[in-house]
């Protein structure tokens, strides 16, 4: 490393001004003859830091500059029905609600519909079985499947049976 404060902000400089021009650390890092950490230290020493403040900080003024956009091309766009400008204000209200977070997919309740079941085969054997074996439980239902007991339960009602 060297040894002036200045000579490491000088260093600094050129780090950062090589990696924004799309050099990788490790080349500068040979050329410096140093490590690709202290690349990268010293990317940490000079570019921004990045906190939720910082964060909160560059969205406003991005608001306000998309605001002062509008106010300019929605004029032009309602003015001088100029279809351009109309358009570009479309894009800049996307942009807002996009810094907003206001086009986020929304939790929606899913609301699940099931079919009522036909009776299986087995169902349906068992239950003309039971209509042969006591015709005296079983009469007709209104929806004419003969499966209602004598109590309008539809179905055989109570059994002794295990199955």
């Amino acid at each position: 490393m060297t040894d002036s404060p200045k000579a490491d902000d000088a260093r600094d400089d050129f780090i950062l001004q090589e990696r924004l021009s799309g050099r990788s650390a490790r080349s500068i890092s040979k050329e410096l003859r140093c490590t690709v950490g202290e690349v990268d230290e010293s990317l940490d020493r000079t570019l921004p830091k990045i906190t939720n403040e910082a964060k909160r900080r560059l969205i406003a003024l991005d608001l306000d500059r998309l605001d002062g956009l509008i106010e300019v091309f929605y004029k032009r766009a309602v003015e001088k029905v100029d279809c351009q400008a109309g358009l570009l204000v479309v894009k800049i209200l996307e942009r807002k609600a996009a810094l907003l977070g206001l086009d986020s997919p929304q939790k929606l309740d899913i609301v699940q519909v099931q079919a009522q079941a036909e009776p299986s085969d087995h169902e349906q054997i068992k239950a003309a079985i039971l209509r042969m074996a006591r015709p005296e439980r079983f009469r007709q239902s209104e929806n004419g499947d003969g499966l209602a007991d004598d109590e309008g339960n539809g179905g055989p009602g109570p059994s002794n049976q295990t199955h």
